[in-house]
């Protein structure tokens, strides 16, 4: 007879007429597992709780396809266990079933002792015996490099951690617009007073004579102009909110929402720039103009917001060609990109960058 101890105070008693799977608490011996030639697989309910196998006390030979010992990276333990028939596995959710360990960082202090548990083991059930290999662990990658710290300024915006990222608009985008009304006004004075003017006769007429007309024409495109501007201020979103914990993203003018995306009205998230070059010994590459939108499920964009970005770069070399890649932490190269990149891991979807030659 052998006994061969195994993690969690277990003990495998190895017979010709039998194998047993034994506690041994306090000094008290309880046989959880018994497997004999012809004869079920019989175990206590304790057993069968722990592993979520039926509560009849019992696996018949044909629900055990086989018995498979191997080891595993992720613990550094061998595993001894019954791999079980489809039926059994879909009530179980899973086809493995382990009935003892070795914490074996080594792999080779216990490797010889599992394996003949497990020999006698499907010995005593008539099934095979499968050995897998330990493999060679993973080499980790090095984490990658950190995103730009937050803020970002980007043009007119900027993306900052408040209680939620967002992108806010500064306020020079407003006070241009408010500064083109003001200019549009005192225009459209000036050319609806001469024209009245020259109408009514009190300015000489001028050559050609339909010149007054094209004053009041040019102060109602302007006319048309103020209402369009004023239009952007009060409706041209100037905060765009990313809130990781629902995944909604929201746009506000003022206190007004515009719009909001739900987690299930979109894909990914999209940063394209076009790129262009310098000519200089620095090699210096511009992207003139980018922009930041989101792939929806229905295949169209959503557009968020676009961006004049200039920086030197030696990752990049300008091209005329186009690309679409996904893009990750570590390529990313620009303040815009690192911005998607902030928005599409608070969203949790990828991002792709899309490259437009100039």
């Amino acid at each position: 007879m052998d006994r061969i101890s195994a993690a969690g105070n277990l003990i495998i008693e190895m017979k010709p007429e039998s194998w047993r799977l034994i506690a041994n608490g306090g000094g008290q011996e309880q046989v959880l597992v018994e497997a004999a030639p012809g004869q079920p697989l019989r175990y206590v309910p304790v057993f069968a709780q722990k592993r979520r196998l039926p509560d009849t006390g019992a696996l018949s030979s044909d629900q055990i396809q086989r018995v498979v010992l191997g080891w595993s990276n992720q613990d550094e333990s061998w595993h001894l266990g019954l791999l079980l028939g489809s039926e059994l596995a879909s009530v179980r959710g899973s086809r493995w079933c382990e009935i003892a360990r070795w914490p074996d960082p080594d792999t080779s202090v216990f490797g010889e002792m599992a394996t003949q548990a497990g020999r006698s083991l499907a010995s005593a059930l008539g099934r095979s015996f499968n050995f897998i290999e330990p493999q060679p662990g993973a080499v980790e990658a090095p984490p990658p490099p950190p995103l730009p710290a937050l803020p970002l300024h980007l043009d007119d915006w900027t993306l900052e951690q408040a209680k939620m990222l967002q992108f806010r608009r500064s306020g020079k985008w407003a006070r241009a617009r408010v500064i083109r009304i003001i200019w549009y006004t005192l225009l459209i004075v000036v050319y609806v007073a001469l024209s009245l003017l020259t109408l009514q006769g009190q300015i000489a007429l001028p050559k050609p004579e339909f010149l007054p007309y094209l004053g009041l024409a040019v102060a109602a495109l302007l006319a048309l102009g103020i209402i369009y501007t004023l239009f952007q201020l009060l409706l041209t979103p100037n905060r765009i909110i990313v809130d990781a914990a629902t995944r909604q993203i929201t746009a506000r003018a003022g206190s007004r929402q515009r719009w909001r995306l739900q987690p299930a009205e979109y894909q990914a998230v999209y940063v394209s720039q076009t790129l262009a070059k310098r000519s200089g010994a620095d090699g210096a590459s511009v992207f003139s103009y980018g922009e930041l939108n989101v792939l929806l499920t229905n295949g169209k964009f959503k557009y968020l917001l676009d961006v004049s970005e200039r920086f030197k770069s030696s990752e990049m070399v300008p091209t005329r060609s186009d690309l679409l890649v996904e893009l990750k932490q570590e390529t990313v190269h620009t303040d815009l990109q690192a911005a998607a990149m902030y928005v599409a891991q608070a969203l949790a979807v990828p991002c792709w960058y899309d490259r437009r030659g100039h």
